[in-house]
């Protein structure tokens, strides 16, 4: 075979074989999933341990949708948290707000929630940046000693796992769950 022969069927032949990239059009998606995370890095590692569900509206590239998470921290409290999500691509971004349960050292706290995150179709990690609203507490209790405090800001990491479930639309993406 001579060189040119082999160039140009080198150029050619991506061109006759053409793949079919095909994106999701008007598609709602549920996505259910384990969520562990770890908040704290620098201080005292908190670990938690729940569940999130997502509702996405797909359309091509992008998707908008809501989050709701529920996660049992093993100090004591839960951490509750609900909100927005959008997706370009492999990158999205969560805004919402969450509430911690008190504990013997906290009280309750409410705050917003920031994540950006990468994502899959099976998975996602993302930086989550909690907010709280108030810092309010831990002044004298009825016996002079200080009292609880409110929780501080918080920066952790999250890993989601996610089983996705079509809802509407028609899609050429099946999931591969060993029931189909």
């Amino acid at each position: 075979m001579t060189p040119r022969l082999l160039c140009a069927l080198l150029v050619l032949l991506p061109f006759a074989s053409r793949a079919q990239v095909s994106f999701p059009k008007n598609e709602t998606w549920l996505t259910v999933g384990p969520l562990v995370s770890i908040d704290d890095l620098t201080d005292r590692p908190r670990y938690g341990l729940g569940i999130e569900s997502t509702v996405n509206w797909v359309h091509e590239i992008q998707s908008l949708g809501a989050f709701a998470q529920a996660q049992w921290m093993p100090q004591g409290e839960a951490r509750l948290a609900g909100g927005i999500q959008g997706t370009l691509l492999f990158a999205g971004l969560e805004l919402g707000a969450y509430h911690l349960t008190g504990t013997e050292d906290h009280l309750p706290t409410t705050g917003l929630q920031i994540t950006p995150f990468l994502t899959g179709i099976y998975g996602s990690l993302g930086l989550r940046i909690g907010i709280p609203l108030s810092d309010k507490g831990g002044g004298p209790g009825p016996d002079g000693v200080p009292g609880r405090v409110r929780q501080g800001r918080e920066v952790g990491l999250v890993l989601t796992g996610k089983l996705p479930f079509l809802l509407g639309g028609t899609s050429t993406y099946e999931p591969s769950y060993p029931w189909n």
